[in-house]
């Protein structure tokens, strides 16, 4: 007898959990396509932005899983140990187990299937392994209560345990996205530093919510005092823009701005589609791109050949600025703060590599900026209304 899987995804929305995040695994395909039935799940690019939507969505004061192969749990170590562990922030994850000890499967498959339960083991993650005998029910409602703890956890899924139904026919559509606008240049006089970028962003944006990239932009952001409704990563290179999404997944109505870095946004470039698929008109990405990994000692990145607006067009995202200048900052944010309500948009600000003295990491404990972001959202996040932007517009000023 094997298990119908649809048993464990009914168990799971009866537990409260309705929103997914994830990355298909044909062992997983009945959950993935129950999950898509109820327009609540989202497609990431990668397991571990998966895992930092979900992240996003609870921080808004939400609830997600991840659906993932475990192949790609390799994938999703670097944010579950430095965003959701030390930020105590809950996800479960349903995770595939191909190459399990002692059964048939392919030979690339058995060194992640032998090493999936100690890599859970070795994070604390308390996790469920499912059997063909496995009451799901109570696995499910164990699990779900086990996040209410604020740590993550895991319910395993081997191969062969959800007997096989019919397959999903997919609909694949020829893209329809919707016709970008063109784009704004703001500039005059030299290349602004760090410290002007978020100096503005914080005078123009920063009543709102903000997840800032780790390094010295989370460093600059906080050095204006704890604000609420600011999250501050210091970790997970790379994700920032992931997190930013599940929050505005779960507050369509409220802006939600990401301060994300050059040298982050090129690790994670999928996820610009992600959110061009997501289409979540609220979201702003800034981009401070400065050609550098700063934090680290200043070493270059790839950016002065990566036309970071372009590419976000292509990938669905609604309106793309670039600010090329500090005489154009103040309008550039002005552009930024009335984007929210007609986005995805795309903000790229090219700075100079001149550092001033680097600030400190935030003063608050990882727990406690998450604790106070979804504390804020809770409270006074929905007064966080959209800017009302119709009809307002930037005249262009070229460098």
């Amino acid at each position: 007898m094997t298990l119908d899987p649809q048993r464990l995804f009914d168990a799971l929305q009866n537990s409260g959990l309705r929103d997914f995040a994830g990355v298909p695994c044909s062992i997983l395909d009945p959950l993935t396509t129950a999950a898509h039935s109820t327009g609540r799940y989202v497609a990431a690019s990668v397991e571990g932005e998966a895992l930092a939507l979900a992240a996003g969505a609870w921080l808004a004061g939400g609830q997600a899983g991840v659906l993932l192969q475990n192949s790609g749990l390799g994938n999703a170590v670097n944010p579950l140990a430095s965003l959701l562990i030390p930020y105590r922030i809950p996800a479960l994850l349903i995770i595939s187990w191909r190459g399990e000890p002692g059964r048939p499967d392919a030979v690339h498959h058995y060194p992640m299937g032998a090493a999936t339960p100690s890599l859970l083991e070795i994070f604390g993650v308390p996790k469920w392994v499912l059997r063909e005998d496995s009451d799901v029910e109570a696995i499910a409602a164990e699990a779900v209560t086990t996040l209410g703890r604020r740590q993550p956890a895991a319910i395993v899924v081997p191969r062969g345990v959800f007997g096989k139904g019919p397959k999903t026919e997919w609909q694949y559509s020829p893209a329809n996205q919707i016709a970008a606008s063109a784009e704004v240049c703001f500039g005059g006089g030299e290349l602004p530093t760090r410290g002007q970028v978020v100096a503005k962003f914080v005078e123009h944006c920063g009543k709102f919510a903000t997840v800032s990239t780790t390094g010295y932009a989370s460093r600059e952001l906080a050095s204006y005092g704890p604000r609420d409704q600011h999250f501050y990563m210091q970790g997970s290179m790379g994700f920032a823009l992931g997190i930013a999404m599940g929050v505005a997944w779960q507050s369509p109505e409220e802006p939600v701005f990401v301060l994300d870095g050059d040298g982050a946004l090129i690790m994670r470039l999928g996820s610009l589609a992600t959110a061009g698929a997501l289409r979540r008109s609220n979201l702003v990405h800034v981009v401070l791109d400065n050609g550098a990994y700063a934090s680290t000692g200043g070493q270059p990145t790839t950016s002065p050949g990566v036309d970071f607006a372009t590419v976000a067009r292509a990938c669905g995202y609604r309106r793309t600025a670039r600010c090329v200048g500090v005489g154009g900052l103040a309008e550039a944010m002005e552009w930024a703060r009335y984007s929210a309500g007609e986005g995805p948009a795309l903000l790229h600000v090219q700075m100079s590599p001149r550092e001033a003295s680097a600030q400190e990491r935030p003063e608050q404990a990882p727990d406690e900026i998450a604790t106070a972001f979804r504390n804020w959202r809770s409270s006074n996040g929905h007064s966080m209304l959209l800017p009302g932007n119709a009809g307002h517009q930037h005249d262009a000023v070229m460098a």
